[in-house]
């Protein structure tokens, strides 16, 4: 992976990485283009990470436009570089576009938060060393360890935001993201709101 190459813009900061492929001054000037006529429709801009890919004749633009509640993330592939900039700052415009007034709302919006707590789990080694001289032994220490439960390693606190539920659904639209925990403002409760493989979304109530 290329280091990122960082222009600031208008108060913000855009960050261009390339993996297996090579910035050149035409490409950035012209992510630099592509990304000028985003910013006449977004205001309150925190930056923007563009990653250009290249995986044998496949061109990806991935682009991460971070704001102050929330982040837009999308992702296109082509044959071209050029052209998978374009979907890609294309289909930004018409995310911005289409939820600008709702975003807007969101961003003046008090949003209260509550403490989740994560536990860190180590996953198993799967290097056990075979002991020649006790066969029988070394199997069932083999089988204890893979039914043993996974180890606890560390904990951590994330915030769990309130949102409606047509906000979640917003942050599910603009952030590309599998799956959101929020707590429901309807009812207090906490939720999750996943991607299903038919491009609409599930809903599930877990407390």
């Amino acid at each position: 992976m290329a280091k990122p190459e960082i222009e600031p813009n208008a108060g913000y900061n855009i960050s261009i990485v390339g993996k297996h492929f090579q910035i050149t001054d035409a490409i950035r000037n012209y992510v630099f283009e592509k990304l000028n006529k985003v910013e006449r429709l977004a205001d309150h801009i925190i930056d923007v990470v563009v990653t250009l890919d290249a995986q044998k004749l496949e061109h990806s633009c991935s682009i991460l436009m971070n704001f102050i509640h929330y982040h837009i993330k999308v992702t296109a592939s082509t044959d071209n570089m050029y052209s998978a900039i374009d979907k890609a700052t294309d289909r930004l415009v018409r995310l911005i576009s289409r939820y600008k007034t709702k975003l807007q709302s969101h961003r003046f919006k008090d949003l209260s938060t509550v403490d989740i707590h994560v536990n860190v789990i180590q996953p198993l080694q799967d290097n056990l060393k075979v002991i020649n001289e006790d066969i029988e032994a070394e199997n069932a220490r083999i089988e204890e360890e893979r039914f043993r439960l996974h180890a606890i390693v560390a904990r951590e606190t994330m915030k769990l935001k309130t949102l409606t539920q047509d906000e979640a659904v917003i942050k599910m639209e603009i952030a590309d993201e599998p799956f959101l925990i929020f707590r429901s403002e309807e009812d207090q409760k906490v939720k999750v709101i996943y991607r299903r493989k038919d491009e609409n979304y599930g809903l599930v109530q877990i407390q």
